[in-house]
């Protein structure tokens, strides 16, 4: 059982997670301080640029922004013991809004599935393979990129990319990404900003003509706090609440009705307590509880220390992380009660007429004795 479970950390990155040329701005918590230089648990292959380091805070302020893979983006995932909050496995962050973005006077702690993120993107997410890939930007608010992947464990092949982003607003909205593949496989993720305080947003995947996978995301927010609806296909509906109670202290809730599978609706609290270099959040229901710490002992070092109790499953993961940087590279490494060793290396390699940088991957499972190695090299042409 154990080692169908961990097969699922290898996977191939997909052009969409280097497609991002500018800024995607959200609404963040002015309570909240960025996280400097995380990034998703879904790697990108473009080392992140350094920007000063906070443990504490809702989500990162990343300025090479990044998506998870469209093979293995869902926000039914709630990770490996089922305890996690809805989404937050697989969401994107982008950088942390600009202070005009949010209502006057306002402190809301932004969204609940993110309040674990402090401690999450510390954790390496190891891919298998070789992956070459080439974007290039127009001129115009669309870009256009090609992939080239290669594994034993996953399929690979080639891959296209086509993106929309209107460069001449501060949100960067609307936003619309589409990935095809010659087998007839397309996946299309389109948000919009309805009104000041609003995010909606589409993503549906096809495969043989058929929508297979369709799920939406509305989030509110509000001065002091946010809220969200999140749906899967007709699977079910998740309803998200955070509240700011003071500067460093949020509280929420979070509510999932499932259709077909009705022993499986959940309930659960959260709370999240952050300073300057420290991050302290958990969230407790009657799936499961989370619990995240992240402290930044140094500008260019973080360490991350993760508990996952699935009670349903009876099942407990401890994961231990940290993160080193610099201007042009960055390591993550991190290490579980599971036996899996994983670390990433992510290196800017420059380029006058091209932008160029390189990510090296690697995960030992001791219990099975493999070991997997992966490489990518991306391409910007500017």
């Amino acid at each position: 059982m154990r080692n169908n479970e961990r097969s699922t950390h290898f996977f191939i990155p997909s052009i969409s997670d280097l497609i991002k040329l500018i800024k995607i701005d959200s609404i963040y918590a002015k309570s909240n301080p960025c996280s400097g230089k995380n990034s998703p648990r879904k790697e990108n292959m473009q080392p992140c640029p350094e920007s000063a380091d906070k443990a504490g805070g809702d989500a990162p302020s990343q300025k090479c922004t990044c998506r998870v893979p469209e093979s293995t983006k869902s926000a039914s995932d709630r990770g490996i013991t089922g305890a996690g909050v809805t989404g937050s496995r697989t969401s994107c962050v982008s950088e942390r809004g600009k202070e005009h973005a949010l209502p006057q006077g306002a402190s809301n702690p932004g969204l609940l599935r993110y309040i674990h993120n402090a401690a999450r993107y510390r954790i390496p997410q190891c891919f298998e393979g070789a992956c070459v890939s080439l974007k290039q930007s127009a001129k115009n608010n669309w870009v256009l990129g090609h992939s080239m992947s290669f594994s034993s464990v996953s399929p690979g092949g080639y891959k296209v990319l086509l993106s929309y982003v209107d460069k001449n607003k501060v949100i960067g909205l609307p936003y619309f990404v589409m990935e095809a593949a010659p087998g007839g496989q397309m996946s299309c993720e389109l948000r919009v900003g309805p009104t000041q305080g609003t995010r909606a947003t589409v993503v549906a995947q096809l495969a043989e003509a058929e929508i297979y996978s369709f799920e939406s995301i509305l989030d509110a927010y509000f001065n002091n706090f946010t809220a969200s609806i999140i749906t899967v296909n007709r699977e079910f509906i998740a309803l998200h609440y955070l509240q700011a109670v003071t500067n460093k202290i949020s509280l929420g809730a979070e509510l999932v009705a499932r259709g077909q599978a009705v022993e499986l609706s959940s309930a659960s609290g959260a709370a999240r307590w952050v300073s300057d270099d420290h991050s302290v959040s958990a969230t407790l229901g009657n799936r499961g509880l989370d619990l995240c710490y992240a402290k930044a002992i140094k500008p260019f070092l973080t360490v991350a220390a993760m508990l996952e109790v699935g009670f349903a499953i009876r099942r407990a993961v401890a994961t231990l992380a940290y993160e080193w940087h610099t201007d042009q590279w960055t390591v993550r490494s991190s290490v579980d009660s599971d036996g899996l060793v994983g670390a990433t290396l992510q290196r800017a390699l420059g380029g006058k007429n091209a932008q160029l940088a390189c990510a090296v991957s690697a995960l030992l499972n001791h219990p099975n004795d493999k070991f997997r190695l992966g490489f990518g090299v991306t391409a910007t042409i500017i």
